[in-house]
């Protein structure tokens, strides 16, 4: 069995295995018993500070405000199984809630706090909540929703608010009746089997699906490798998507601090807050180092303002080359090794399924530990080495599905493989290649075309500030390749045309990827929330001009 950079691939059973490692936690513990284990080491530590108002969280603090929420979920008849909402970003006490509900037995699911009412039931309409926690800014969202929906939820702000006559959570950090602390862990048949989150699917297919984490999978698979006590977290991200929450459970299972804002991104915001906290482990997605590094003149000063950084790690969708390069750049150092992290990871199983560790940018890189890999054809057929087709993957732990969707559920994992829909392959060193998603595949004289190799040369072009390639339908050639392009706001944008494309792409790829489909301007590409593309919406925006 050769074993290629730390993957192996087993070519009797053409099924790629990324390096064994044990469980630090056991079957029987949650994510909840393990983070005040933490917690109890340290008291006096600060794990998190509020960079917009300065509050600062101790270790006791957290445990304290823990112990007193969970004592009135009890109050409340909240039982083991049960769903508590979040439509709120990162706030002081958000934290606190969490970790109360994992210790409640109860189930939490977010919804991205900038998301409109209608989206809003969709999410809840899943899950059914007992009780919301929301912003005052969405909170007339939340009330509408639950009325509409029929929750009869209760609704609570992250912040007391006389605008609104709504309760806050700071009413739920005090205690009325004393519960002794035997009681403070009431589901004492919880396992690592149990529901912890329910994580919104991407949506890039359809409306979001419930994906059900367990506490097993959420403790013992890591997105950092070298986060430790010492280490500073920040994105970012609400707890709506994988890196907010992942950031969430790594400073807390590792005695580290996490700094939160619930301020939107910028560049010199974000370097600001790298520079003020020292930083040393970022979860980012593309979008945003994008405009960090194109949007940034001084080079040699902003790598020095990133100096604290350790790992930064960009997982979402896609990373240009390009942008990768200029990251792999700042990051350079010649006193400490710092790691830039292109990662490939979905929500169903929790974690991360690829990093690119080597460096390389033209891949996913190298398979995470304990997760397996075997790629398909449409035949069902195994595929070895270069072999293009549908990845699929296996994990130790138990997928508990979608929620409340069997179909769905069972059309996704078959065999005891999930099937992500992907399509890609692993060369020779064991590295693991996307080529496109399986739908976004198309034929032109019955060839495959992958979208994503014309769209990473379009973006090379000056002016080109995203692109979108799709199939335009044609009678002989079965579809045409056509693309959407937004330009730069700079003189470069201001003098792409057409012809430019045109000549730019057939100089670079052979014929059968020439844009023969066309090529149309669009003032914005319709994106996930994660910052993922959405090509089905661009060919409904296209569909009069199509």
């Amino acid at each position: 069995m050769p074993v290629y950079c730390g993957t192996t691939y087993d070519s009797t059973n053409k099924i790629w295995s990324g390096p064994k490692e044990k469980d630090f936690y056991n079957y029987e513990m949650t994510l909840g018993e393990a983070i005040v284990e933490q917690l109890q080491l340290n008291p006096e530590k600060v794990v998190q500070i509020m960079d917009s108002t300065g509050e600062q969280v101790k270790a006791k603090d957290l445990l304290m405000n823990s112990k007193n929420i969970v004592r009135n979920f009890v109050a409340m008849g909240l039982k083991r199984g049960d769903v508590i909402g979040l439509y709120a970003s990162n706030t002081t006490h958000l934290s606190a809630v969490i970790l109360a509900a994992w210790l409640t037995g109860l189930r939490t699911h977010a919804a991205y706090e900038g998301c409109d009412k209608d989206e809003l039931k969709i999410i809840f309409d899943l899950s059914k909540p007992k009780i919301i926690f929301c912003d005052l800014e969405n909170s007339y969202k939340a009330q509408a929703a639950n009325e509409e929906l029929n929750l009869k939820a209760k609704i609570y702000l992250m912040h007391s608010s006389t605008d609104v006559q709504l309760p806050s959570v700071t009413e739920l950090l005090d205690v009325t009746e004393y519960i002794p602390d035997m009681a403070l862990l009431p589901c004492f048949a919880l396992n690592g089997g149990d529901t912890a989150v329910i994580l919104c699917s991407s949506g890039t297919t359809g409306p979001p699906k419930g994906v059900l984490c367990s506490h097993q999978t959420l403790l013992n698979c890591h997105g950092f490798q070298t986060f430790t006590a010492n280490s500073i977290g920040f994105t970012f991200s609400s707890t709506y998507w994988w890196s907010g929450l992942c950031v969430l459970k790594e400073t807390l299972l590792k005695g580290g601090l996490r700094i939160i804002t619930n301020q939107p991104f910028s560049p010199e915001y974000f370097l600001h807050l790298i520079e003020r906290y020292k930083i040393t482990h970022v979860i980012a997605n593309p979008s945003q180092l994008a405009e960090l590094c194109l949007k940034s003149n001084n080079f040699t000063s902003i790598a020095k303002r990133m100096n604290s950084i350790d790992t930064i790690m960009c997982c979402g969708s896609k990373v240009l080359p390009v942008i990768g390069t200029k990251m792999l750049q700042l990051l350079k150092s010649e006193n400490q090794y710092k790691r830039f992290l292109v990662t490939y990871g979905f929500s169903e199983i929790s974690a991360i399924l690829a990093s690119n560790y080597t460096g390389q940018l033209d891949t996913e890189g190298l398979l995470a530990p304990n997760l397996q890999v075997r790629i398909v054809d449409r035949s069902e057929n195994l595929l070895g080495p270069n072999e293009h087709g549908e990845i699929q993957c296996r994990s130790p732990y138990k997928w508990l599905g979608y929620l409340n969707n069997p179909i769905a559920t069972q059309k996704c994992f078959a065999d005891n493989w999930f099937h992500t829909g992907d399509i890609g392959y692993f060369d020779e060193e064991g590295c693991l290649h996307i080529c496109s998603r399986l739908g976004d595949v198309f034929k032109s004289n019955n060839i495959q075309i992958y979208p994503e190799k014309v769209e990473n040369i379009l973006m090379k072009l000056p002016g080109v500030q995203e692109c979108c390639v799709f199939g335009q339908p044609d009678v002989i050639k079965t579809n045409l390749v056509a693309c959407a392009v937004v330009k730069t706001k700079d003189s470069e944008g201001e003098n792409l045309n057409e012809a430019k494309i045109y000549r730019f792409v057939e100089e670079e790829l052979p014929p059968v990827y020439h844009l023969k489909g066309g090529i149309y301007f669009l003032e914005q590409l319709p994106r996930t929330g994660s910052g993922k593309l959405l090509r089905r919406k661009v060919i409904e925006m296209l569909q009069k001009k199509l």
